[in-house]
């Protein structure tokens, strides 16, 4: 059974128990989760899926990608594409497409990864949180620098990795520990509990941890709407006797 699953942050907001707590909840659009091939170890014991994830036009793939997207039955795009460890007797096979249902359930404790907003390059006190240095004493330019850094004589050089300014952001983060408090299967939408890394519209991996805990959310206060799907019912057709019929019933 695949126990992980992409999807497509989409904003945050809250939530709130029964008992009237309330959560800080991100929300997720579990969508285009296309399985495009399959591999199986030497021994038959690990098989591994090749899922894409994301939207992008099948025009602006590249020609192999998009022949093998081509053949497994898909007529659109996909933004990346990662293999998945599974159990060698997984039913999924190239041409299906993964539904938030079939993996994450209500209760189901997972670890999110995503990578890290960019904030390019920052100082100290933004970076690793720095005090910075005196506000008086005519330290007028000295409010937010790092302070010294130097050794003395031995070893007379700046130890790698001293926190310094630099590069801030654009890390592979796991969160761990979040609960699923909704799932819709109609429209795809996921609700976990908490913040997740990553900018709106990033794409993050959701995996299950095996573990479950029981939140039980008031879905109106929670402004929770399910969607139901609509059942069209098609009106019975009555058959019409023939010319034929007609005549032998009047004789």
């Amino acid at each position: 059974m695949i126990t992980q699953v992409f999807a497509t942050k989409q904003k945050m907001t809250q939530a709130w128990t029964k008992s009237g707590k309330r959560l800080a909840v991100t929300c997720f659009n579990v969508s285009n989760n296309a399985v495009i091939g399959q591999k199986t170890s030497e021994d038959a014991q690990i098989s591994k899926l090749e899922i894409g994830f994301g939207k992008k036009k099948l025009k602006n793939m590249t020609k192999p990608l998009r022949t093998k997207l081509e053949k497994s039955g898909f007529s659109f795009g996909v933004a990346g594409m990662r293999e998945v460890a599974v159990a060698a007797d997984e039913t999924l096979k190239a041409g299906d497409s993964i539904k938030v249902e079939q993996v994450l359930q209500v209760g189901d404790v997972v670890n999110v990864q995503g990578t890290t907003k960019g904030r390019g390059f920052a100082g100290a006190m933004k970076r690793h949180g720095f005090s910075g240095g005196p506000k008086t004493h005519g330290q007028s330019d000295r409010w937010r620098a790092v302070g010294s850094i130097g050794q003395r004589t031995t070893p007379g050089r700046v130890f790698r990795g001293k926190r310094m300014p630099g590069h801030y952001g654009v890390d592979l983060q796991t969160v761990a520990g979040l609960v699923v408090i909704h799932v819709d299967p109609v429209t795809q939408e996921l609700w976990l509990s908490g913040p997740v890394p990553g900018h709106m519209k990033s794409v993050v991996t959701i995996a299950k941890t095996g573990k479950t805990k029981n939140i039980e959310i008031d879905e109106k206060a929670s402004g929770i709407v399910k969607t139901q799907v609509e059942v069209v019912e098609t009106p019975a057709q009555v058959e019409t006797p023939t010319a034929v019929e007609s005549a032998e019933v009047a004789q």
